[in-house]
């Protein structure tokens, strides 16, 4: 069986492991347009769900064809992206028909890495369909004669963390030395009318702390909904340029 036995969920592991590679071409169009290619099919729709300040009060949903499927990884790498990862704990992949199988993961993560410190995860349930595609060539090679590419890719960011590297936190720094074991002595009198002291067996063990003068971290790369501002942008225009030029193409605007 070439599909429906894990090999959709290792397609979209090999996925997440080009998202994360860190190249030059990342920033180039014609980069994201060949992954496009090499992992969706022409007519694949990822939605992408996320929610303002990890409230459900209000969503921003978006579906992204593969007309803009290359914009939306080049504007978010240009934002400052060094790399993505997906993470699928307990994802389970079931056949469906002889060429389409599902991975479901209730708990996927996807993170994303800024070049100034900061990581921001985003977290819910992910459904990915994947197909069997035939080669039209049929000659023989040490190449499978189909590839495995998504025809519907949905994540619902239910909510989103945001983390900053350590070293990202600027400022001058003074460590203070390891502190000893802060003890509670009690007078105790001894046979001879003299007092000793003892030590009371609860210790408290104070950590080790840094003191930072005048610290100052980089700015959140994030809005509220947990994804760079000119994404956003992005996603937004491009959603409202598809019916536009539906319009347009029907004679219905002039």
């Amino acid at each position: 069986m070439p599909i429906g036995l894990g090999q959709g969920l290792v397609r979209l592991l090999q996925f997440s492991g080009v998202l994360s590679s860190e190249n030059p071409t990342k920033h180039q169009l014609s980069h994201w347009e060949n992954v496009v290619k090499e992992y969706f099919t022409p007519k694949a729709i990822l939605k992408f769900t996320l929610w303002k300040d990890n409230q459900r009060n209000e969503a921003k949903p978006f579906e992204i064809g593969v007309p803009i499927l290359p914009r939306f990884f080049l504007v978010t790498t240009q934002s400052g992206v060094k790399s993505m990862t997906l993470s699928l704990d307990g994802a389970r992949e079931r056949l469906l028909s002889q060429h389409h199988a599902v991975v479901e993961c209730v708990a996927a993560v996807w993170t994303y890495r800024y070049t100034n410190g900061y990581t921001v995860t985003l977290r819910g349930p992910l459904t990915v369909h994947v197909l069997l595609i035939p080669h039209a060539n049929t000659a023989p090679s040490q190449a499978p004669p189909f590839s495995l590419k998504f025809e519907n890719l949905q994540f619902d960011a239910n909510h989103h963390e945001k983390f900053i590297a350590i070293d990202s936190v600027m400022g001058h720094r003074q460590s203070e030395s390891p502190k000893t074991p802060r003890v509670r002595t009690m007078p105790t009198p001894s046979p001879n009318g003299t007092v000793i002291h003892r030590v009371d067996d609860e210790r408290i063990w104070e950590e080790p702390r840094v003191m930072i003068d005048h610290a100052w971290i980089p700015g959140e790369p994030v809005n509220a909904f947990g994804i760079p501002q000119a994404t956003m942008r992005c996603l937004e225009v491009r959603s409202f340029s598809i019916p536009l030029f539906h319009l347009l193409t029907r004679g219905l605007l002039c």
